[in-house]
């Protein structure tokens, strides 16, 4: 190597050589940062979900009120923890009266009228439905006619189906009707009660039990009606665990 060549390579690699080769580093160093960088954030620094606040925490305080409430008057009355002590009062049966003698005087089970009853209106005696249904137990003033011009129907002209103990006769009145016409098949009665027994006939009539010879919830094929019936069924056994002497006749 001549020596303007050794001299130009000991200038490359002098203060000002290195000066340039730094000088390029720190601008694409300066560029990298400036671009935007597509990395996740470190934990320590991601968004934690938020404690419970506002209207969920209000609610839940009002809740372990309630329940503690409740609790509480439990321990406060004897037997209070007894199972069928808590489902008395949870689940009531009103106008007792009118119910054990409308289905004494028609030869229905009383529990199964009050399920009606619970499951058609709540208790509510004004109760209308969207179709039209009046009261306790839902009657169709077009089916009170029908039941009040039948031969055997001893009640009278009814002048209102909100009046609680003209509802219950007729509603009672039709009930034991229907399980006479399904042979006794309280499925199939129910279904009926609900969904009316012309379409009950034709379902039995095209088979939907297969072999059996009763109607089974499950082979309903309305499900409003098939909840009405499952309900119903529900509720009776529940007055019937809870209230054991409800309908017992008063000395």
């Amino acid at each position: 190597m001549n020596k303007s060549a050794v001299m130009s390579v000991r200038r490359s690699r002098g203060p000002w050589g290195r000066g340039r080769e730094r000088g390029r580093l720190e601008a694409r160093s300066a560029r990298s940062r400036a671009l935007p960088r597509a990395v996740a954030s470190p934990a320590r620094y991601r968004a934690r979900p938020a404690a419970l606040s506002g209207a969920p925490l209000a609610f839940t305080v009002l809740v372990v009120t309630v329940l503690l409430v409740f609790l509480a008057g439990q321990i406060a009355t004897p037997g209070g923890f007894d199972l069928r002590s808590v489902q008395s009062r949870l689940y009531p049966i009103e106008y007792r009266e009118a119910i054990r003698e409308a289905s004494g005087r028609h030869g229905v089970d009383p529990y199964l009228v009050a399920a009606v009853v619970k499951a058609e209106s709540g208790y509510d005696a004004e109760a209308l439905s969207a179709a039209g249904a009046v009261g306790l137990m839902q009657l169709m003033p077009s089916t009170a006619e029908w039941i009040e011009g039948r031969d055997d129907w001893a009640g009278g002209a009814v002048d209102t189906l909100t009046d609680p103990d003209a509802n219950i006769e007729l509603g009672t009145y039709y009930l034991a009707f229907l399980l006479e016409l399904f042979e006794g098949d309280v499925c199939a009665a129910l279904a009926a009660y609900n969904a009316g027994q012309g379409t009950v006939a034709e379902w039995l009539a095209h088979g939907v039990s297969g072999e059996r010879a009763s109607l089974d919830p499950k082979d309903i094929p309305f499900p409003e009606t098939r909840g009405f019936v499952e309900r119903v069924e529900k509720l009776r056994l529940i007055y019937l665990e809870a209230h054991p002497e409800a309908f017992r006749p008063t000395p």
